[in-house]
């Protein structure tokens, strides 16, 4: 009886230990979720502040844009470093009055082979780009449409100043470009579909930082086709030059064979008056030798 008493107590205590062991598991691996939660927690935490530490400088900057001439000076300095990349310094000029005495002077202005500039001014309503971004992140269609109304007429009325102030007969191209430094602005602009009618109406052509890259590029293209043409005419004419010459020189060296075959025909004909001298002179004393 006594063995069945020790056995149960053995085997309480083995189940004692065992369930002693597992809560202690049990509370090792709560601690540890609750570590790794803790860890989550405080990654979140510090991506929340990495965000709004960034927001920070976005704010900054769209602030420093929203004013007209900070705008201006970001649109001008990146037109700027577009045409430096592609065109060289003699190529184009930076702030040229187009029309004398004026005042009005174009932010860049490209150098054509015919000798007339290409007008280009770079243009950034950056509040009232703002003003629409804000519209839409609110989801308000109605400020949304007046926000786009207010575009167009800012664009179409750059569009016709740009016309006025930078374009000249016989100075300029009949167009000029308007730069907007923004491709979000650009598309932006784009579906508002007023390019054509801008271009009808004012011969003002808009472009964005790639169509504005792609379309001077094609220009500078024609530069170097030109320079080559070029090239290639003053190798035409050298060769042209050079046929001429050798033309010339085949027709002295035939002259000069000629000659040579005459001066040739005259020595054999010497050679041969030569000899029979010489054969009518040994006659001559072959008849002396008879004699004597």
């Amino acid at each position: 009886m006594l063995d069945f008493f020790i056995i149960i107590l053995l085997l309480l205590l083995i189940l004692l230990g065992a369930l002693n062991l597992y809560l202690s598991n049990k509370n090792s691996s709560k601690h540890k979720y609750e570590e790794v939660l803790e860890k989550q927690e405080n990654s979140l935490i510090n991506l929340n502040n990495d965000i709004q530490s960034f927001k920070e400088p976005l704010s900054k900057l769209r602030n420093f844009l929203s004013g007209g001439t900070q705008a201006g000076s970001f649109g001008e300095w990146n037109l700027e470093s577009i045409i430096k990349d592609i065109f060289s310094e003699n190529q184009y000029v930076k702030n040229i009055e187009i029309i004398p005495k004026s005042g009005q002077r174009v932010e860049f202005a490209i150098r054509l082979q015919d000798g007339l500039l290409m007008p280009i001014d770079a243009k950034f309503p950056s509040g009232l780009y703002d003003t629409y971004l804000e519209a839409t992140e609110s989801m308000d269609v109605e400020r949304v449409r007046k926000c786009k109304q207010q575009i167009e007429r800012h664009i179409k009325n750059e569009a016709k100043s740009i016309s006025e102030k930078y374009t000249q007969e016989g100075i300029t191209t009949d167009h000029a470009i308007m730069y907007l430094p923004s491709e979000s602005l650009f598309q932006l602009i784009m579906s508002l579909n007023i390019k054509e009618e801008i271009f009808r109406d004012f011969k003002i052509l808009m472009l964005g930082p790639n169509s504005l890259a792609a379309y001077i590029i094609s220009i500078h293209m024609g530069f170097r086709t030109l320079a080559l043409n070029e090239r290639t005419t003053e190798i035409i004419k050298e060769f042209g030059q050079l046929k001429k010459e050798f033309e010339k020189f085949s027709n002295s060296t035939d002259e000069l064979r000629k000659k040579a075959d005459s001066m040739i025909k005259t020595i054999d004909a010497h050679e041969i008056r030569e000899k029979q001298m010489s054969r009518s002179l040994e006659r001559m004393e072959r008849l002396d030798e008879d004699n004597d």
